[in-house]
């Protein structure tokens, strides 16, 4: 027989009942002063105890048996007929074998979910988004960096003029994705462009002076059309958003949310596109630069002066392939469509 004791409450006033209680023949009996109760088993219900806290016995009409005897209370929710889902989560969570498996398979699905799943579902919506909604985002990401890592150009405007000049002949020449080309200069992101959610093309000062002719220039722009063709901004951007959700789903912090979408235009710098990504806007850039007869090699030279570390090496957490692994398909085109 089971017996303990505790606190009845009669669901009528916030008073304390002290009672003792007892499983018998498949009853449950508690007395007390002046108090003779008997429940059959499939009237109670045992909630699952929460760490060290006192348990509870839901009884009809809305009374409630409260103790701290949870040795007692096990034996009796066993004895109980309760299928609660929680009964069986206090059942696994109480043996750290299955808790360290529970552990594990939740941190692999979480790390698929960021890995896989996110960036599927990031592809999809990014194709399915409307551009105006593109184009907002864009707008919103080039103000904020404007007004915090971005100043206006110091080229002349009849050197700007010319090389956007030129990259509208070669898109005269072949099917470039809408976009708009800019120059900024920037000291916190020096040698650099980066292609803005709804097709704005950002290209600093740095980077020209950087480049050693005017068709270098143009072979990263070629890159960054390419990101706006696959539209690789936007699909960052809702990486990173439905990263934040899973970050509010684990730790109920929805303030990280705001801080995400405050410091979005610095993150699609910052952390970069993913390897395959780099890699469509390389694959892009080649075939522009073949089709505009632009030797590809421009491109590699530029670029291995914009990444001076030529390790060809790369692991899962690399965000970018390795430079060398870039440039080699640039250094073995030689022909021109």
């Amino acid at each position: 027989m089971t017996a303990f004791t505790g606190d009845l409450f009669d669901g009528r006033s916030s008073q304390a009942h002290p009672v003792s209680a007892a499983l018998d023949a498949g009853r449950l009996h508690i007395t007390g002063e002046g108090i003779a109760l008997v429940f059959p088993l499939d009237q109670i219900d045992v909630a699952p105890p929460v760490g060290a806290a006192r348990g509870v016995v839901h009884l009809p009409k809305g009374q409630e048996l409260h103790s701290t005897d949870l040795a007692a209370l096990a034996a009796l929710s066993r004895a109980t007929a309760t299928n609660r889902p929680e009964r069986w989560a206090r059942h696994l969570e109480s043996r750290l074998g299955y808790a360290l498996i529970a552990l594990v398979v939740s941190v692999l699905v979480m790390f698929a979910g960021l890995r896989w799943g996110v960036p599927a579902a990031a592809q999809l919506a990014a194709h399915t988004l409307p551009a105006g909604l593109e184009r907002n985002i864009g707008e919103e990401s080039l103000m904020l960096m404007d007004k915090f890592s971005l100043s206006p150009s110091r080229l002349p405007l009849a050197r700007q003029q010319a090389l956007a000049r030129q990259l509208v002949t070669q898109c005269g020449k072949q099917a470039c994705p809408p976009h708009t080309l800019l120059f900024r200069n920037s000291a916190l992101f020096g040698a650099n462009a980066m292609a803005l959610p709804g097709g704005t093309v950002v290209v600093t000062d740095a980077l020209v002076d950087l480049a050693h002719n005017d068709a270098e220039i143009l072979a990263v722009i070629a890159h960054e059309l390419g990101h706006v063709k696959h539209r690789h901004s936007l699909r960052l951007t809702l990486q990173s958003i439905g990263a934040g959700v899973i970050l509010v789903a684990i730790t109920g912090d929805i303030g990280s949310v705001a801080d995400l979408a405050a410091g979005l235009p610095s993150l699609l710098l910052q952390n970069g596109y993913s390897r395959d990504m780099e890699r469509e806007a390389d694959a892009y850039a080649l075939a522009w630069m073949n089709t505009a007869c632009i030797p590809p090699r421009h491109f590699a030279d530029i670029l291995g002066r914009l990444d001076r570390d030529t390790t060809d090496s790369t692991t899962l957490l690399d965000s970018h392939p390795g430079t060398q692994q870039r440039i080699k398909p640039f250094l073995a085109s030689h022909h021109c469509a």
